[in-house]
């Protein structure tokens, strides 16, 4: 029940967001919007606005859309034909569909921009050890140091040093350092070598450059899981709590982590919690270079109370998380069109495709977390929503605007024979999608 409660709230969030964006930009392109809609079938609530439009919440949270006056979709009076969106110009029609996805990416913007105003919680950056002969050893770093910056950018938690050195090591080169110590800061120089294909455990990239740093005994329980890795295709999701892995108990996640490294190309079985309940997975660790096992998933730190000496914020000034929102939603997104691009030509498994239950799980999950969690799982989902609105699907926002580009290229548009057929192509490849989504959905809940 909670997960339906968090996963309609979430859906209802997003889709006011999308619809949002083609409402707002018709009425600036002088289109007389008729509804604006959240959710299909029966209204739950309805009511007529000043300026005419009809604004619904219906009760199949699953969608929304704004209908527009058009003479295509019935008799327009002659005084209203101006008003009309088939009467508008292609750049008007252009802007009005784009302005969905548009919104939903502005929309993750302003979502991680609140996420780094309000602070991201973490472990400070301090050294535990120091290999010898490593980079580290010789930049001078040692035991205790804790990192304040790289480069000049502020370092006040671990994952964030962790960033900031992945960034250094995609071109490679030197990392200036700000550590301290006793209260005093000091300069140091890291060399740190060009990564071809950075794993994503972090941590090797740290080994590789000599560093431990200093970890509490954290809860193992997880709080990211990479799409199309080992964790992600065994079942293994946000919020799970590792309780034994081949029948060996698992007491903190540094020892999870090294039963995973030493066990690459090994199918385990893994028993975890979930909501109470407790399910074994199987999941088998990715051989690296090194030799070593990883799946893709990451420590929930909040589910350990950490020592206050310990504890960290990330946090950043209006202006620079603006900046930064703007950044992490371009990754985001990057990541997002790589995943999509990866089904189509098989290089991903197509099980990674979640539909409304996976949605709604991750919804509760995230929302268990804390705020700044179900911000995050907002952004994310948003942005996702819009790079889906934008694939060539006739129905979708996508196809619309590649119809219009042919219209542009032909100087007319599409005959409405032609467009029919392609509607009804796209809605056949969209309920496909949607079926095999939820079709994925159904052997993740019944471990399948």
């Amino acid at each position: 029940m909670q997960s339906l409660f968090f996963f309609i709230i979430s859906l209802a969030i997003l889709i006011a967001v999308h619809e949002f964006g083609h409402f707002w930009v018709a009425r600036r392109c002088g289109v007389k919007v008729l509804k604006f809609s959240i959710g299909f079938g029966k209204p739950l609530w309805q009511k007529t606005g000043q300026d005419g439009t009809k604004y619904v919440l219906a009760m199949i949270p699953l969608g929304g859309y704004v209908k527009m006056l058009d003479e295509r979709e019935g008799n327009v009076p002659k005084e209203q034909l101006s008003q009309a969106f088939n009467r508008k110009s292609l750049g008007s029609r252009f802007a009005i569909v784009s302005a969905g996805p548009i919104a939903n990416l502005l929309f993750a913007v302003f979502a991680y921009w609140l996420i780094f105003v309000i602070g991201i919680a973490g472990i400070k950056p301090i050294i535990s050890e120091v290999a010898i002969n490593s980079p580290a050893e010789n930049a001078q770093l040692l035991p205790g140091d804790e990192i304040r910056s790289v480069n000049g950018d502020e370092t006040p938690t671990l994952a964030s040093f962790r960033n900031a050195l992945a960034q250094v090591a995609k071109v490679g080169g030197r990392a200036e350092l700000t550590i301290e110590k006793a209260g005093l800061q000091q300069l140091r120089s890291l060399i740190v070598p060009q990564q071809t294909a950075l794993d994503d455990e972090p941590i090797n990239l740290l080994e590789q450059l000599g560093l431990t740093p200093v970890l509490y005994q954290l809860k193992p329980v997880v709080g990211a899981v990479v799409a199309g890795n080992g964790a992600d295709v065994g079942g293994l999701r946000v919020g799970d709590l590792i309780i034994s892995t081949n029948s060996q108990l698992v007491s903190h996640w540094a020892q999870w982590v090294e039963i995973i490294r030493a066990s690459p190309n090994q199918l385990l079985d893994v028993e975890i919690q979930r909501q109470g309940l407790r399910h074994t997975l199987q999941i088998m660790p990715i051989e690296t270079k090194e030799k070593i096992g990883v799946i893709g998933a990451g420590v929930d730190v909040s589910a350990t109370i950490v020592p206050a000496e310990l504890v960290a914020e990330l946090r950043f000034g209006p202006l620079s998380s603006l900046l930064k929102a703007f950044k992490m939603t371009g990754e985001v997104s990057f990541i997002t069109i790589k995943s999509f691009v990866g089904i189509l030509a098989g290089d991903i498994s197509s099980k990674n495709l979640g539909g409304p239950i996976r949605i709604a799980q991750f919804a509760s999950t995230s929302a268990d977390r804390g705020l700044v969690s179900f911000i995050s799982f907002l952004a994310i989902i948003s942005i996702s929503l819009g790079i889906l609105n934008l694939l060539p699907i006739p129905i979708l926002d996508g196809g619309h605007l590649v119809m219009y580009l042919f219209e542009w290229a032909r100087g007319k548009p599409l005959s409405e024979q032609v467009q029919l057929l392609c509607h009804k192509i796209g809605l056949f490849l969209l309920l496909t999608l949607m079926l095999f989504a939820f079709f994925n959905d159904l052997l993740r809940l019944f471990g399948l």
